[in-house]
This record gives structure tokens, C-alpha cells and sequence, in this order.
């Protein structure tokens, strides 16, 4: 029972700090092939067979009438084949009859000819999303649309976005824009492709004669830019003595061009990338801290596709006919599918852009066939499945960092999780 205060002539009871509710969540089993939909879990030992799939709008004649039942006991979740005439897969395994199979995370089931991701907690209702600008994501970016709808709704002017080589940052930058009213003027920046000894002339501008080749006066990009967006890609590469300017820039608005001895005012909106750990630049003193901290101030976690491997098809699906490649449901391999959501993908959205052109130069007819796929891929083997799920918690997470000197990388090594992980529960805070 909390305190109470007197006012006057009334005592009030005290009310306790408030606690925001978090976003709902559920466990979910998320058809990828050959339908896009959330479904949630079947009851406990309910057995779960055509007629309940059909109900929930999976209509697959290779379904048994009774086919799979799910239990969950000391918080772990298993699947359970009860005898089906096709089986049921799961990560690409035949469970054997009765067997009792743990589901993790991320999990691909097969179940007849639907393939499903297993979500132990999902954000959101079980209907698709639409994409997030040209980013196609109907189940596994909900938390970035969230943090993207908020520093919106803030009319944010600074933002970071981390996350794997490949995984769209400047599309998702290019949303931003989009929804802030400043996508018009629009410039990617690539830090690591500039020369240091012209990159501050580049950026910032130069006066006449600020140097030997300075022969007329260039604004630079951001001056160029003002009113619009300035993306700068791979910020983790900015070299240190040009870091106090972009910090003059976040902080005061305005530019000093390399010569001039008066600033000039601009208005941009800045989106900073990195598919580096920015923390652990600070730690080794390549990365101001002072910079970091104003770049952390609005800061998004973009998810690699091993992350949201329920979006993977559907990312195939819009980029597929850039490359003349017909994924038809009809005359695809349900293997296959398994096969191409089983990848590990180290280079995200790119790798998935190879295997399709990979698959253009084997395989004319329409579908998708797995024998393809696997010229496609080449050496590139799936993804070993997580043995049992990482659940983080405070105390976990706080005991990881205090072991690794606050670095989120190492804490995330530590803990068995991927720092987009890490990061996301540290943001939930």
C-alpha cells in the first residue's frame, strides 16, 4: 500500500510510479508457404489436424485428419507427430512417431505441405503487415515500426540505424525521410568510400583557397542538402579528427566549411548507419563517446533474416522478378522452401539476391525446386538450429554485462544471443 500525503485539509493516498504496459504478445505459428498468415498455437494435447488448420484458413489436403498436437511443460514448448500419413518436419527432420520435439525460436515446421516458423512470442496480431516503405515485412520488423512510428510522431532530426551488412538500413533511412517530409533531397553518404583527406571538404564544404586545389568555393553535401536528408552509411568508419564537426552539426545545426571562419545554419535530417558495435569503438577509443551519445538518442536495431527468417519468402517473392524468376506455389518443392528458410544468410538480403539470380542462370521453369537451390546456394549450408531457447531477464542480462565491462557484443556472447537481441531487450528496458 503506498504512502499517503496530506494537502490542506485532506489526505491523499500516494499513487506508486506508473509501469507501461508492454506490447502484447503471444506465441505464434507463422505459414510462410504456401499462404502468409498467423495462426496461433494449438491448445495442449488438442489434437491439430486438417479441420483445425481449414478453420484458421491453412487448407492443405496433405494435412491428416489427426496430425500433430503441441504441449508446453516447465516453459518449454514440444510438437509431437501422432501418427500423420506425411509426417512432421521440424528444421528439416521427420519427427518420429509420439516423439516430443522441442520448439525454439525461429523453428521451421512442416506440417503436410505448410511451412511454418514457430514464434515463441509475437508481437502483434496474427494478420500480415504491410511493408515498411520498400522494406517487405509482414511479421518481423513490428518492433522497428514501432520505434520508426515514434521517432516520427517526435519529428525526430537525428537517428541511428544498426544492423547487419545487407539488411536494407538505407531503405529503411529512405522511409524516414519519406514520412518526415524530407525524402526529396535524399543523398547516401558512403563514410568508408571516402577519402580522409577529402572527406571534410566533401561533407562540410570549402571556401576559395582553403587549400592548393581549393580553387572556387564548394558547399559540400550537407549545405548542398539543407532541408532534406543526409545518410551516412557506415559511420563507425568516420575518422576521429572529423568526428567533432559531425558532433557540431547534431548539436548546433550549423557547418563549418574548411577556410570559412563563420558557420553556416542547415536543416537536415541526419541518419547515421553502422553495421559495427559502436560500443565497442567508444571502448577502444576509436568513437567519441560524447558523439555516440547524441547519435544513441534515437537509435534502431534492424533485424538480420536469420532474425526474421518468417519474412524470408516473402522478401523472395517481391524480389524475384527482378530477376525473372516465377516462385509459383503450385510447382514448388515444400523441401525447398525449408531449404531456402533454413539458410543462414550471412549476408542478409544481398545472399538472398544472389540465390535468386543464382536460380535465373540453373532453372527457367516456374517454382522453385530444391536440387536449384542448392546450385544457387553453393557451399553455403543452413543454419544449425539453436539447441533450446535463450530467455533473457534482468538479472541475466545485468550479471552478462557486468562480466564484460558493459560491452553489449561480448555480453551477447556470452548470454548465447545476437546483440540485435540484446539490444532490443536493453531498449524495452
Amino acid at each position: 500500500m503506498g504512502k499517503t500525503k496530506t494537502t490542506g485539509s485532506r489526505t491523499l493516498d500516494h499513487v506508486d510510479p506508473a509501469v507501461p504496459e508492454e506490447a502484447a504478445q503471444q506465441p505464434a505459428l507463422i505459414a510462410v508457404f504456401p499462404t502468409c498468415t498467423g495462426l496461433p498455437v494449438p491448445a495442449a494435447f488438442a489434437p491439430a489436424g486438417r479441420k483445425w488448420f481449414a478453420a484458421r484458413g491453412v487448407r492443405d489436403r496433405e494435412i491428416s485428419t489427426s496430425h500433430c498436437h503441441f504441449r508446453e511443460r516447465d516453459g518449454v514448448r514440444t510438437v509431437r507427430d501422432v501418427g500423420s500419413r506425411n509426417g512432421t518436419w521440424l528444421d528439416g527432420r521427420r519427427l518420429e512417431r509420439n516423439e516430443d520435439a522441442p520448439l525454439v525460436d525461429r523453428a521451421v515446421l512442416r506440417v503436410g505441405r505448410t511451412v511454418f516458423v514457430y514464434r515463441a512470442r509475437l508481437e502483434g496480431g496474427l494478420a500480415p503487415s504491410p511493408p515498411l516503405g520498400e522494406l517487405v515485412a509482414p511479421f518481423g520488423l513490428r518492433e522497428v515500426t514501432v520505434a520508426i512510428e515514434a521517432a516520427v510522431r517526435r519529428r525526430v532530426d537525428t537517428l541511428l540505424i544498426e544492423g547487419e551488412t545487407g539488411t536494407g538500413k538505407e531503405l529503411l533511412a529512405r522511409h524516414v525521410a519519406q514520412e518526415l517530409g524530407r525524402s526529396q533531397r535524399f543523398v547516401p553518404v558512403n563514410v568508408a568510400g571516402v577519402a580522409a583527406g577529402v572527406f571534410e571538404s566533401q561533407l562540410f564544404g570549402h571556401v576559395a583557397g582553403a587549400f592548393s586545389d581549393a580553387r572556387s568555393a564548394a558547399r559540400g553535401v550537407i549545405i548542398a542538402h539543407d532541408g532534406g536528408t543526409v545518410f551516412l552509411d557506415e559511420i563507425g568508419e568516420l575518422p576521429r579528427e572529423l568526428q567533432p564537426k559531425l558532433l557540431r552539426l547534431i548539436e548546433n545545426r550549423e557547418v563549418l566549411p574548411v577556410g570559412a571562419e563563420r558557420p553556416s545554419d542547415v536543416d537536415i535530417l541526419l541518419v547515421a548507419a553502422t553495421n559495427r558495435d559502436l560500443d565497442v569503438l567508444v571502448s577502444g577509443g576509436d568513437f567519441r563517446r560524447d558523439l555516440h551519445a547524441r547519435l544513441a538518442v534515437n537509435r534502431v536495431w534492424l533485424p538480420s533474416l536469420s532474425e526474421r527468417r518468417e519474412d524470408i519468402l516473402a522478401i523472395a517473392n517481391a524480389l524475384a522478378p527482378r530477376y525473372g524468376v516465377v516462385l509459383d506455389a503450385e510447382r514448388t518443392e515444400v523441401e525447398a522452401i525449408e531449404r531456402l528458410l533454413l539458410q543462414a544468410w550471412p549476408a542478409n538480403v544481398r545472399g538472398l539476391m544472389a540465390v535468386l539470380a543464382g536460380l535465373a542462370a540453373v532453372d527457367r521453369e516456374p517454382g522453385l525446386r530444391r536440387w536449384a537451390l542448392e546450385k544457387a546456394v553453393g557451399s553455403d549450408r543452413p543454419s544449425e538450429p539453436e539447441s533450446e531457447p535463450t530467455e533473457l531477464t534482468r538479472d541475466s542480462v545485468q550479471a552478462a554485462l557486468d562480466a564484460e565491462g558493459g560491452n553489449e557484443t561480448r555480453a551477447a556472447q556470452r548470454l548465447g544471443v545476437s546483440r540485435g537481441k540484446l539490444r532490443r531487450f536493453l531498449q524495452k528496458g
